[in-house]
């Protein structure tokens, strides 16, 4: 799989408490210009296991005008136990279409019930 750099939100991120993407994406950069007529697709990918069993992990999509200030626009991992997040499930966890109304700005924010340890996720745009 080819990711551009620019479309990368989280890459190989740790995730060990509550926090937003490394990466945010401006849509009003010069010269992106993807997707015209296509869907694009945000995956999101574990890609070392948790080793912290007992808590949760919740991703949200959030946009904003600024990239400043977010708005949690939908909820894309709900609640999950780490426990599902061991070894046995590194690989893709969602893939889903943007909606087409998004402010200027995306990011993800990853919220955790405790302090993880271990793992980390992919997360990037693409097309089809």
């Amino acid at each position: 799989m080819i990711r551009d750099a620019i479309l990368i939100l989280s890459e190989n991120q740790a995730i060990t408490a509550t926090e937003a993407s490394t990466n945010e994406i401006d849509f009003g950069a010069a010269g992106l210009d993807i997707g015209k007529g296509n869907p694009i697709y945000l995956e999101l990918w574990l890609d070392t296991a948790f080793t912290t069993s007992a808590n949760t992990l919740t991703v949200a999509l959030q946009d904003g005008t600024d990239g400043t200030t977010y708005t949690t626009r939908m909820t894309i991992l709900e609640a999950t136990a780490t426990s599902s997040l061991l070894a046995a499930n590194v690989g893709l966890l969602r893939k889903f279409s943007l909606p087409n109304d998004l402010a200027r700005y995306i990011r993800l924010y990853y919220t955790v019930s405790a302090a993880l340890a271990a793992g980390k996720v992919n997360a990037f745009l693409t097309i089809g």
